[in-house]
């Protein structure tokens, strides 16, 4: 495979990752239509996202146990489909249990979509670009990321709620064309595809670590809005302030990504590092709100290369089977994000934002920790 053909097969995950981000979180925007849709309450229609990301964390890894055997190409474009499918059926919806039935369909496509990505990705990366390659398709995360939520909800104001998600649901089936046209098979050694733990305990390390780093994150990003608002931030700025936040993310990640290949852990000591100073920073910071809005901002943009860092190890230490290593790791992330948001509502309404930025600081502190004390176990990779 040319270089050439390597880097628009990544250009075409990219943007289908951006596809699956986008679905995730754009309903978020939409829950309000909903509840008055179906006449159901905030808690209810909550489910859509909550039982989504739940999901996702118990079956990744299962799921692509089973399907081990499955040819690489094939089923990427099966779950893309699937995803199309379940958008589409939620469009036409006449209750809300429908609607839950086709975000479910959706949440299982997003489980296995992944962790295919991941090892698709690792697997058409040119010699020696393994960190850049899988950087790339992080970019996709950090532009769902940032327009996701915002052009959902914009869609949502502009053409209904049942008209976005059938909009999703065809850029979604665009991403299948792309990759069916432009995306190059790879081969895979199903028998590797037995282990669910590829790479032993450094494995569960690595993505264990990732989900240390999403559940610290989490525990203040989840309430990041109005937590701004309370320092004074007014409500028709807080949707840009999201976006800044978002586009400092994906600045991140080009930043970091030229040098994963040549440092790979030194980033599992930098990137954490960066955030516990950061993050501890803004419990200084409020709720002086340009000083907030100042480290919120360089807080999201060490963020950003979160993802490609852990994933980057990762399938180096479980390089006999990259997909069952995406698996892990879209399921550690997953439960650090449900519970950060859990652990942090509990926290606001307790102690305060300061109170969740220091605990959320003092968990990706415990990440930090463990791969400085972890140095000689995890570099063998």
């Amino acid at each position: 495979m040319s270089p050439k053909s390597a880097w628009v097969g990544l250009t075409v995950l990219s943007i289908a990752v951006f596809g699956a981000i986008t679905i995730e979180v754009a309903p978020i925007g939409l829950l309000p239509d909903i509840m008055t849709a179906f006449g159901v309450n905030k808690a209810t229609a909550g489910l859509l996202v909550s039982m989504y990301a739940g999901l996702i964390a118990v079956s990744s890894v299962p799921l692509t146990r089973l399907t081990r055997r499955v040819a690489r190409k094939p089923l990427l474009l099966i779950t893309l489909a699937i995803f199309s499918t379940s958008n589409l059926w939620a469009a036409v919806a006449d209750s809300f249990e429908m609607l839950v039935a086709a975000r479910t369909l959706g949440g299982l496509a997003h489980s296995l979509f992944f962790a295919v990505v991941i090892g698709y990705a690792a697997r058409i990366a040119p010699v020696g670009q393994t960190g850049r390659a899988i950087a790339l398709v992080a970019t996709g995360t950090s532009i769902g990321i940032v327009l996701g939520l915002p052009a959902g909800t914009a869609l949502g104001e502009l053409i209904g709620w049942r008209a976005t998600f059938a909009s999703l649901g065809i850029l979604v089936g665009l991403c299948g064309v792309m990759a069916m046209i432009l995306l190059p098979p790879v081969s895979h050694d199903a028998e590797a595809g037995k282990q669910f733990v590829p790479g032993g305990g450094r494995l569960i390390i690595v993505a264990g670590l990732a989900g240390l780093c999403f559940l610290g994150y989490y525990t203040l990003y989840t309430y990041v809005s109005p937590m701004l608002l309370d320092a004074g931030l007014a409500k028709p700025w807080l949707s840009g302030a999201l976006v800044a936040f978002g586009i400092a993310g994906f600045i991140g990640i080009r930043l970091v990504a030229p040098h994963l290949d040549r440092h790979p852990f030194a980033f599992m000591v930098f990137v954490p590092a960066t955030l516990v100073a950061l993050q501890a920073g803004i419990a200084i910071a409020y709720p002086a709100l340009w000083p907030l809005l100042i480290v919120v901002f360089l807080w999201t943009g060490a963020f950003g290369p979160v993802n490609s860092t852990y994933q980057n190890m990762l399938v180096r230490v479980g390089k006999d089977n990259p997909e069952m290593a995406g698996a892990w790791i879209n399921s550690m992330c997953n439960l650090g994000i449900g519970a950060g948001g859990a652990i942090g509502g509990v926290l606001v309404m307790g102690s305060g934002y300061a109170g969740a930025s220091l605990t959320g600081a003092g968990i990706i502190a415990i990440a930090l920790a463990i791969a400085v004390l972890g140095r000689r176990a995890l570099t063998r990779a």
